[in-house]
């Protein structure tokens, strides 16, 4: 099963660098791949907290696909011609950065070229010199940096890149989406480019707080996430019943398996298991009464971290069709389903028709 329409949008969406609040460049390439790719029937919204692709064809809830731009980096700041001090923004390996190569960039950038290199030198918390091995050029001056890792490669079975995490979630959610329009299907599709995930779900927080959100949709988190028993790259995508925080939505993982089962029998690959290895933005979706649960892609080398040294991330080139079809299937599935915001809207509906009845005195 070949994967090339899933690596084709990653690579458009990785053809620049992103950190957390420096999203723009990764956003303007999915904006302009939807111009390109999805038509007039998906309406596209910014937000301060990301981007926000509706597809919406019938009355009902839709099933919101939910991933982020960004990926753990370095902020960086008292920039001269000799150095620059870099601070951590994400969960990057400490212990393995000093010595590491890092990428400077502007932001917006326009393309992987960077403005300078450097090393990073003996760090304290989340604070690392950094001495210019090619210094920018004068009057241009970086103010976030990347590890100097390849954007994206293909090696065998695998696709190894700098930030997996989460632009192969972007893709997979876009190519979804994409493949739903161009159905023309009775669906409702909703997909969620997050910003500043990796430092504490900022992007996702605010688009819930601004009210830009329905709470009768239903939200599945699209990640790739730490391999762990129960978890093996190669063996499907993850119906993730639950994070380092807590469990997930049972009704909306009950739905999600009954797609699984259906591809199943068509030879796909699924695993189930939840993930402990850190929290993704369902948790944050359920804090605030959403019904949320999540699906991952088994990553190597999980922000970065390799055995003794900074890494590319990986995932199997296997297990990504699987997981577009899976949430294709979910997608077209909803409208009959009987989830949480079915139920909302009958509910809403009999109170707005019956209500008029509490003015009686009692």
């Amino acid at each position: 099963m070949k994967p090339w329409s899933v690596l084709a949008v990653f690579k458009t969406v990785s053809s620049v660098p992103t950190a957390p609040f420096h999203e723009a460049s990764a956003a303007a390439q999915a904006r302009a791949w939807a111009r390109r790719s999805l038509g007039p029937r998906v309406k596209v919204r910014r937000r301060r907290g990301g981007l926000i692709l509706s597809y919406r064809q019938c009355k009902g809830p839709a099933l919101v696909l939910a991933a982020h731009l960004d990926h753990p980096a370095f902020h960086l700041c008292r920039v001269t011609d000799k150095g620059a001090l870099a601070r951590v923004k994400g969960g990057l390996p400490r212990e393995f950065l000093k010595g590491a190569r890092i990428e400077a960039f502007a932001s917006p950038a326009k393309d992987n070229r960077p403005l300078g290199r450097g090393v990073l030198l003996e760090g304290k918390s989340d604070r690392f010199p950094v001495s210019w091995t090619e210094a920018p050029a004068r009057g241009r001056k970086p103010v976030f940096a990347m590890l100097a890792l390849p954007p994206a490669e293909v090696s065998g079975a695998w696709l190894r890149a700098r930030s997996i995490d989460d632009t192969l979630g972007c893709a997979l959610v876009l190519e979804t989406l994409r493949r739903v329009a161009r159905s023309r299907a009775r669906a409702n599709l909703t997909v969620i480019l997050h910003r500043a995930e990796e430092v504490g779900f900022i992007g996702c927080l605010d688009l819930i707080r601004s009210g830009s959100l329905d709470p009768g949709d239903a939200y599945i988190s699209v990640e790739t996430s730490r391999h762990m028993p129960g978890a093996a790259p190669g063996a499907g995508p993850i119906l993730r019943t639950g994070d380092k925080t807590g469990l997930f939505d049972s009704d909306l993982l009950a739905f999600l398996e009954e797609s699984a089962e259906r591809l199943r029998k068509k030879g796909l690959r699924f695993q189930r298991t939840r993930l402990t290895g850190g929290t993704c933005e369902a948790t944050a979706y359920q804090a605030f009464g959403f019904q949320a649960a999540g699906l991952s892609i088994p990553l190597v080398n999980y922000h970065n971290r390799g055995k003794d040294s900074v890494e590319p991330e990986a995932v199997r080139l296997d297990d990504l069709e699987p997981a577009v079809r899976l949430l294709e299937d979910a997608a077209l599935r909803l409208p009959a389903s009987h989830l949480r915001g079915s139920m909302r809207k009958r509910l809403t509906n009999l109170h707005r028709k019956t209500s008029p009845l509490l003015k009686t005195r009692f």
